[in-house]
């Protein structure tokens, strides 16, 4: 067998696997984002949301407007993995699926400024640093351990750090960052995320706004 011929077989061979795997990756792909869809709106039940796709089978950005007047800003992005060419490489990259949650209040403030980044997180790690700017060396820095994984927090105050960590370390979530922004009043958590574990990402950013942030004064 000639060396020509054995590598046209193995193309042919990759080329059929290829068509096979997209058909049926995609299927499951579809599946998985409208259950995602499907839970965080049943969830949260907004009373107006907007969806922008952000390509094919690669997720989307989303605003719910919900009955108290808070919103609840989306980002849901997956790993193309229809495309097994790319998903061999995106595996080798260590890509996974993310589902970033912010909630917007209206009737309750962030007191203080916390982000709470995964270490080996590299890309949470420019975003904080971007949206902080120079206030990040005017907060206080220290490094947590959670379950085995690295975390760089930025805070003003201590007792934020010790609430955060249990309540990390309480879910079996792999979280990614979480972040309290005092000047737009928003409070998010980024996660790797399965068709199974919305509702345990929505309990997350509940029970952290209710620590991050205060009830506005009546007066």
């Amino acid at each position: 067998m000639s060396l020509d011929y054995l590598l046209l077989l193995l193309l042919t061979l990759f080329a059929a696997t290829s068509v096979l795997w997209y058909f049926r990756v995609r299927r499951r792909m579809i599946v998985f984002m409208k259950k995602v869809t499907v839970d965080l709106e049943k969830a949260f039940k907004p009373v107006d949301k907007t969806y922008t796709l952000l390509g094919y089978l690669v997720g989307y950005s989303a605003k719910y407007v919900l009955e108290s007047g808070d919103k609840v800003y989306i980002l849901f992005t997956t790993v193309p993995k229809h495309s097994l060419t790319y998903y061999l490489i995106t595996r080798r990259l260590g890509r996974t699926d993310k589902l970033e949650l912010a909630y917007e209040n209206t009737r309750r403030f962030v007191a203080r400024e916390l982000h709470f980044v995964l270490e080996s997180d590299k890309r949470s790690q420019l975003v904080v640093s971007r949206d902080l700017g120079e206030k990040l060396n005017r907060l206080s820095k220290t490094e947590v351990d959670v379950h085995g994984r690295k975390y760089v927090v930025y805070y003003e105050d201590s007792k934020d750090v010790d609430k955060v960590a249990k309540l990390i370390a309480s879910s079996s979530l792999l979280v990614r960052r979480v972040s309290s922004y005092a000047k737009s009043n928003l409070v998010n958590v980024v996660v790797d995320i399965s068709d199974e574990e919305v509702q345990e990402v929505v309990r997350l950013l509940r029970e952290l706004n209710k620590m991050l942030t205060r009830e506005k004064s009546s007066s």
